[in-house]
């Protein structure tokens, strides 16, 4: 078993002397403590994983090289023009039949 150092505030070593009959009691409550809170870690970076898992099947989230090379398809096939004034956009938009994320939806198939 190895032996570690920690430093803790006055007030909080005062009570633990108080609370804690014995340095082996002391020693099993910080093992304890530790590994409660590495369980937890643990519990809460699978959680994140699963959530993010589930939001990539929904097409909500992308994976970062995706994205790229997303960004890169549609870059390329845009023109070297100049970028389209806001009442251009706004006109484009106003000839969607139906609302652009619905349009958006059915593009990928969605639906």
């Amino acid at each position: 078993m190895e032996t570690i150092q920690i430093q803790l505030p006055n007030a909080l070593a005062d009570r633990i002397r108080q609370e804690i009959p014995s340095d082996e009691a002391l020693s099993q409550i910080v093992t304890e403590a530790i590994q409660t809170w590495l369980e937890r870690q643990e519990a809460e970076k699978v959680e994140r994983q699963q959530t993010l898992n589930t939001l990539r099947r929904a097409g909500l989230v992308m994976a970062s090289d995706k994205q790229r090379a997303l960004a890169d398809a549609m870059m390329a096939a845009l023109p070297l023009e100049e970028a389209p004034a806001r009442s251009q956009v706004e006109a484009s938009l106003a000839k969607l039949k139906v609302p652009l994320s619905t349009e958006i939806i059915a593009l990928r198939g969605e639906r």
